[in-house]
Order: C-alpha cells, then sequence, then structure tokens
C-alpha cells in the first residue's frame, strides 16, 4: 500500500484491532452484499465490525442438488459465521435450470425447503430476489411473487422472512407493490428495496412510494454508490471515485431522513479492473485491494465519525 494511503488508514484498522463500536451504531445496520467469501478475513472489512451480509443463490440450487453451488454457500455462509456475521439468503432466478423459468408455488416449496433442510443455521431470507424485474415474466404476475412470500414464512418458522426486495423506479413501483401487497397472509419482518435511481439521481422517490405502500422497517438489501455501471437506462454510466464517494454519502443520508431504513446492505466489496466485459463495479475497495473514498464514507456512518 501507497504510504500516504496507510498513513490515512493506520489509525482506523487500530480502531478495528482494539475492537470499535458495532455496525448497529444508532438505529441503523450497515451490511454488505456480495457472493465473495475472502471479504470475511480482509483487514479492511473487519475494521467495519460488519455484522450483516447478504448472499445471492439461485432458488432450486438445493433441490437440483447442484454440488458445486451447494460447496459454494456452506463455504460463504460458514466463514460468515466464523467472522461472526449474519447471512441473509436471498433466492435468485440467475444460473442453473432457473432462468426466466417461474416456477409454481409447489415447486418451489419443494426447492426452498430443501435448502432450509442443508442450511439450518441460516435464519434470514428473501423469497426471490427482484422479483419485478421487467426483463423476466414473474414481474408481471406479483400475486405469484407474494405467494412465495407465504410460502417461505411458513416453511422456516423462527425465521426474519424479507418482503419485496424491488427496485422498479418510482413510476412503475407502487403498482406493483400494492398488487403484491394484497397476495401477502402475514407482515413482514421487513421491507427490501433497491433504490438505484433514487442513489443516483440524489432523489427519494422511490423510498417515499416504498414508505407509502408499505409499514415497518425498510431494509436497503442491495444499493451503493455505482463507478461503473454497463446498463443504465439504456446506456452506460461512468463516474468518478470522488461522484461514487458523493452517492454513497447520499445513500447514507437517506436513513437519516427516513428513520424506517433500519438496514443498508452495500453492493459490492471490491471492485474489478475495468474491461469492455465487466459491466458493473460499485466496491469499497480498488481492485488492488486498497480502499476508496467511499469505503470512508461507509466507515463514517458506522461509527459515526
Amino acid at each position: 500500500m501507497p504510504a500516504k494511503l496507510l498513513k490515512t488508514f493506520l489509525p482506523l484498522l487500530c480502531v478495528g484491532a482494539m475492537g470499535a463500536l458495532p455496525a448497529s451504531a444508532g438505529a441503523l445496520t450497515v451490511g454488505i452484499s456480495d457472493n465473495g467469501t475472502s471479504m470475511f478475513s480482509n483487514v479492511y472489512f473487519k475494521a467495519l465490525h460488519i455484522s450483516q451480509a447478504r448472499l445471492l443463490i439461485p432458488w432450486d440450487t438445493a433441490v437440483n442438488r447442484n454440488k458445486s453451488l451447494l460447496r459454494y454457500a456452506a463455504v460463504w455462509i460458514n466463514d460468515a459465521r466464523a467472522a461472526g456475521v449474519q447471512p441473509l439468503v436471498d433466492f435468485s432466478a440467475e444460473g442453473g435450470a432457473a432462468g426466466n423459468y417461474v416456477p409454481s408455488v409447489k415447486v418451489y416449496t419443494n426447492a426452498v425447503q430443501a435448502f432450509i433442510k442443508d442450511f439450518p443455521t441460516v435464519k434470514q431470507y428473501i423469497p426471490w430476489n427482484e422479483p419485478d424485474w421487467n426483463y423476466r415474466s414473474l414481474s408481471k404476475k406479483p400475486a405469484l411473487a407474494a405467494a412465495y412470500f407465504n410460502t417461505l414464512h411458513q416453511l422456516c418458522r423462527g425465521c426474519t422472512v424479507i418482503a419485496g426486495d424491488v427496485y422498479l423506479d418510482a413510476k412503475h413501483l407502487g403498482a406493483w407493490l400494492k398488487a403484491y401487497r394484497k397476495g401477502l397472509r402475514y407482515r413482514p419482518a421487513a421491507w427490501a428495496l433497491h433504490p438505484y435511481n433514487d442513489v443516483q439521481g440524489h432523489s427519494t422517490a422511490q423510498v417515499r412510494v416504498m414508505m407509502k405502500y408499505t409499514s415497518g422497517p425498510i431494509w436497503l438489501t442491495e444499493i451503493s454508490g455505482v463507478l461503473r455501471r454497463g446498463h443504465w437506462h439504456g446506456g452506460t454510466l461512468t463516474q468518478s471515485l470522488a461522484k461514487q464517494a458523493q452517492d454513497e454519502q447520499f445513500l447514507f443520508s437517506l436513513a437519516k431522513r427516513f428513520p424506517r431504513i433500519a438496514r443498508i446492505y452495500h453492493y459490492q466489496w471490491q471492485g474489478t479492473a475495468a474491461t469492455k466485459n465487466t459491466g458493473w463495479d460499485s466496491g469499497l475497495l480498488n481492485p488492488n485491494g486498497t480502499p476508496r473514498p467511499a469505503y470512508m464514507v461507509v466507515y463514517r456512518a458506522i461509527f459515526g465519525k
């Protein structure tokens, strides 16, 4: 690490080594959303005293006995727990046999029941990642997405099951939430939102719609200041590290303005080298492992400095 960076972050690491405040200082809990396992042993991760992390995993991993994904999930969950981090498992339609396939309630039940049996220590779940994503057919079936929530709530007694996990723009989000909410048979422990439009545009429109159509805690389960994004309103988004940090700062200001926001899971942990094939980068660390300005924004949000 360059001497200048070392001088900047040495006090931070000393604080982390001595055991600083927990990552739930005040009413806000800060987590990380990332499928990588190396972060759990990373010195910068340890310095944040993160207690929560989100894992995205295909919904049919366990029922299909996908050995590679099952091994990966086991390593991630075990590493998280060894680091004192509580997993939040979010079922996804990506990978495996899922694709754009929308399972029936019966098929979904068998799948998540198998996962719960394989990983009994996991006590926090999201039924489906971004069920309102308009590129997939589930977005047109909010009642079915609500049925997934009901199923998971029934199967995992004593678990914290989060509703929504939505990303739509403010114009379309309200109608989808209204239809989804009608299908719920249980009161959600919290509602999840990915307000990328709000953070990028320094707006509060998505958050306000979520506030209007729901009650109880709101978790921003995947969100960040983004450095590079290959799909953004029909084009690409490329920003400076300083602008990424400004967006990250706006993100954490939302929790102060809207007290119902109880958790923020930053996505992702470490960035990747920019190539024509890397369409996303919102890492708190550079590809070489050094902290970005956005990392310090997260640090200050956690420790109030």
